[in-house]
Order: C-alpha cells, then sequence, then structure tokens
C-alpha cells in the first residue's frame, strides 16, 4: 500500500497517533469530527460536494466505491439541502469513527490490534504501527512544508486539518506559525474543525480537562 492509495482520512488517523507505541495524539471527539472534514473533502476532491458560497451541497449522488464516504454521502443527499460545512461535521460525525479507520488500516497492514486498560481496570482496544513506512511518509511530506516547502492544493488540505486539530503542533515544532495560517486560511475543510475546536474544547489547565478527555472517548494514555 502507498500513500497514493490512501484517502485524507486515512492520512489523517495515522499522522494522529505517536509513531513509537501508537498513542493518540488528540481527544477522541476532536479526531472523530476532524476524520469528518476529512471525508467531506475528500468528497469535494471527487466532485461530489461543492462549495456554494458559504454552503457545502451535493451535486452529484453517485458512489465512490469507499463505502465510508458512500455512507456519507448517501446521508448528506438524504437532508436534501445545503448546509455550512462546520454543520455537516455535527449532522454526520458518529461516534467512534476513528476506531472505523484504525481497523481498516490494520487490514491494509499499518496498524496491528492489541488490548490494554483504563486506569487500569476497563479493557479497552488499542492500536499500535504495523509498519511505520506511511507515517514516515507524511510526515515527510508535511515536515517539508512546515520548513517552507510550498504545498500542493491536497496537502494544504492535510496540512489545515492537522493543525486546526492539535496534530501538527504535535508532530512538529512550529517557528512560523504566521505562514502556517495564511497556508491553511482558505481551507475550509480546515476551518470547519476549527469552528469546532474554538466553541468546544477548553484551555490546557482549566480544572477538569482530563474528565472531559476521558468523557469525550480518548485518554493521556494514548488508547483509542
Amino acid at each position: 500500500m502507498s500513500v497514493q492509495q490512501l484517502a485524507l482520512a486515512d492520512e489523517l488517523i495515522l499522522l494522529a497517533h505517536r509513531e513509537g507505541d501508537g498513542k493518540q495524539l488528540i481527544p477522541n471527539n476532536v479526531l472523530n469530527i476532524s476524520l469528518t472534514a476529512a471525508e467531506l473533502a475528500e468528497l469535494a476532491a471527487l466532485g461530489r460536494l461543492k462549495l456554494r458560497g458559504a454552503d457545502l451541497a451535493v451535486v452529484d449522488r453517485q458512489p465512490v466505491g469507499d463505502a465510508q464516504l458512500d455512507s456519507v454521502l448517501s446521508q448528506m443527499g438524504k437532508v436534501g439541502k445545503a448546509l455550512p460545512p462546520s454543520k455537516w461535521l455535527i449532522r454526520i460525525n458518529p461516534l467512534r469513527k476513528g476506531r472505523h479507520y484504525l481497523q481498516r488500516l490494520a487490514e491494509r497492514g499499518a496498524f496491528k490490534a492489541g488490548n490494554s486498560r483504563v486506569m487500569g481496570l476497563f479493557p479497552i482496544e488499542r492500536y499500535e504501527y504495523d509498519d511505520t513506512e506511511l507515517v514516515r511518509e507524511l510526515t515527510g511530506r508535511l515536515g517539508q512544508v512546515v520548513r517552507g516547502r510550498k504545498p500542493d492544493a491536497r496537502t494544504v488540505t492535510l496540512l489545515a486539518l492537522t493543525y486546526h486539530s492539535g496534530v501538527l503542533r504535535q508532530l512538529f515544532a512550529i517557528d512560523d506559525e504566521k505562514r502556517i495560517g495564511e497556508l491553511v486560511r482558505d481551507d475550509w475543510a480546515g476551518q470547519a474543525v476549527k469552528t469546532y475546536v474554538d466553541k468546544t474544547t477548553r484551555k490546557a489547565g482549566d480544572s477538569g480537562d482530563m474528565a472531559t478527555l476521558l468523557a469525550a472517548g480518548g485518554s493521556s494514555t494514548g488508547l483509542s
């Protein structure tokens, strides 16, 4: 399997887990919403969705051949109207979306499933890398952009998704925050994630951060 065979959501889930031990780098709720944004961006790139002003509309209901993307496209078609991308994220965002992509990448050999426990008590399935070639290629691609290379349109979207979800800062020290912000400013998928994150997450250090994270389905130990 090569990076060229991956959907944007596959790329995001790979980057959202630490290479060494598979630790998830952001809370589950943020990861799920970001994966949904990646799906919308993928469908737009495939010509199924189009931005009309501030709203995202279905312009072609023909399936694309990816079960997850086709499910999203079907859900959007049933709504029967255009909505802002940030509203679509909430409308079609199921729980445990991240696990779906972990399982599908495990089937392709990138991850392997194991078992662990939350707080030493509750059993939970955990994923670690079985093959790091793909994540290293993706990290290298984003690293070149962070260091100054001009990105293509698809990489801009991946950059926007990782930047606004918090993944990018976990992977790199960003010296030129202004430049990255300008690169992703016009990416609607990333902006939709930013809208969600700004409205729902607490600042680091707020009391209750850990409870919020665990309630969202994530953990400080990287369990997925």
